[in-house]
């Protein structure tokens, strides 16, 4: 494997976790296909300002924060 797949990987494996932390949501609920994820890995976008960025296009709703309880 390359370097940049190794890179990409990265990035991709970074934007799945962040959807599924802010939005609950997948790769494949949102219907990305891989040219379209290489698109923007390779327009050098982190993938934090991705997932934002997509986010906002869509207004996707964010999850709740956990509401934490106090311990009694």
């Amino acid at each position: 494997m390359t370097a940049a797949n190794k890179a990409y990987i990265t990035w991709r494996e970074t934007v799945a976790h962040r959807l599924n932390e802010i939005y609950c949501v997948t790769i494949e609920d949102v219907g990305f296909d891989e040219p379209y994820l290489i698109r923007h890995w390779k327009s050098k976008e982190t993938p934090s300002h991705f997932v934002e960025w997509f986010g906002n296009k869509y207004d996707l709703d964010r999850r709740p924060m956990p509401i934490q309880t106090l311990g009694r």
